[in-house]
Parts: structure tokens; C-alpha cells; sequence
């Protein structure tokens, strides 16, 4: 899609559409137009779910404006009524795909260079540790997708929305750590380990992982 001009009325589901899936924005679809496929985001419900969802896409948008011209990011075609219409990219999530080797070492660089240079651009993404916000495209270059939970800071920021800002930055680098190194044994780079640290919330959520763990497992011994 190479872009929208002039009025546009909000984009209505059709039987042409795919459904990729459904989440807390509302519904995702894949949309084949004249200039080519392009992604639908439409917020669903009706009152104020209707409202609240309409209201995150608009910030969602905002969020793209501020990454046009990153590689690496999905170009945003823009709001058409209520509807967030971006570049549709080809490629696996990082889920589906399992790298190994140089392949494996260069797209970890190039995805690390890409998260260095949204945080540059004064937005965190804050949901990096899913697989499916990662996209591989066929040439092996890395694409993030779905900022609805970032967070953004200006250069007027208050103490408190720049303390968040730095949070969620550091739990995008830490995200990536995990990602590449998924817990295997193999020796980690000195220049990897000084990225990973954890923040409070990540010491508490691991902290309260390892007890449910130990409770559930020792509930299932004592059942067998």
C-alpha cells in the first residue's frame, strides 16, 4: 500500500479480509487492496470499550509517527476513521523461526541496533519478550510490530514519565538478552551480560514465578 489520500470512511470488515486475530485493541485483519496487502487494526465492542479502544489506536498512531523512517518498523499508512492502516510485511515471527550460526549472530545485532535506535526516537516498546512482536523478514532482517503498550517520553518529560521511560527501555534490552540466549549454556558475550538488568517488577514477577512453580509441583507430588 503506498499510501491514503483525501477522506476515507472507516475501513468495514469484508468477506475479502483475513482475521489475523483479536486483542485488547480490537480486531487485526489483512486487507488486499489495489496497491497491495496492508494490515487493519479496527477497535470491536461498542460504548466505552468501543471508545477506549479507539482511543489506543489513535495513540498507537501517534507512536508510529514518531518511528517513520526506521527500518525495521512497519510504515503507517495513517488513521482512516477509527482504523489504524499499516504496511503489511512479510515474514515469520521469531517464534516460528529458529536461527543458528551467523544467521542467528547477525539478526541479534541488527535487532539490537534496531530497539537502540526506537529508544532513540523517544519510544520503548515494552512487550519484546513475545516472540510474535518480532518478524524475520526473508532476507534475515529483523521487524518489530505492535506498539499498543509502549511508551513514548519528550524532551519536556517530567521526573516520573522519564523514570518510566528508562524502565521500559531497560526491559526491551532485557527482553532481547532472553531471547537470544533462552537459557542455553552457551558462554555469554561480555558486551550481552552488561545489558541485562533486571528491574524491580521483573525481580518480583520471577520471584513469584519460582514459588508458583514450587507450589503447583509440590501439590502434584503429593496427588501422586
Amino acid at each position: 500500500m503506498n499510501g491514503l489520500t483525501g477522506p476515507s470512511p472507516p475501513v468495514t470488515p469484508g468477506s475479502a479480509d483475513r482475521l489475523l486475530g483479536r486483542g485488547y485493541q480490537g480486531a487485526v485483519y489483512l486487507r488486499q487492496g489495489p496497491d497491495g496487502a496492508c494490515i487493519v487494526k479496527t477497535p470491536i465492542g461498542r460504548g466505552i470499550a468501543r471508545v477506549a479502544r479507539r482511543a489506543m489506536l489513535r495513540r498507537e498512531h501517534a507512536v508510529y509517527q514518531r518511528l517513520q523512517g526506521i527500518r525495521g518498523v512497519p510504515r503507517c499508512e495513517g488513521l482512516v476513521g477509527d482504523d489504524l492502516v499499516l504496511e503489511f510485511v512479510e515474514g515469520r515471527s521469531l517464534r516460528e523461526l529458529k536461527p543458528v550460526g551467523e544467521d542467528r549472530e547477525r539478526l541479534f545485532a541488527d535487532l539490537l541496533g534496531l530497539i537502540r535506535a526506537i529508544h532513540a526516537a523517544g519510544v520503548a516498546h515494552g512487550d519484546l519478550k513475545r516472540k510474535d512482536n518480532i518478524l524475520v523478514t526473508a532476507d534475515g532482517h529483523p521487524v518489530v510490530i505492535d506498539f499498543g503498550t509502549a511508551i513514548t517520553v519528550d524532551a519536556g518529560a517530567g521526573a516520573v514519565r522519564r523514570w518510566l521511560f528508562r524502565q521500559v527501555c531497560r526491559t526491551d534490552l532485557n527482553a532481547w538478552f532472553k531471547l537470544k540466549y533462552q537459557r542455553q549454556s552457551r558462554d555469554v558475550e561480555p558486551a550481552d551480560a552488561r545489558l541485562y538488568r533486571p528491574t524491580m517488577p521483573e525481580k518480583v514477577a520471577r520471584v513469584l514465578r519460582r514459588a508458583w512453580r514450587f507450589l503447583t509441583l509440590r501439590r502434584h507430588r503429593r496427588r501422586g
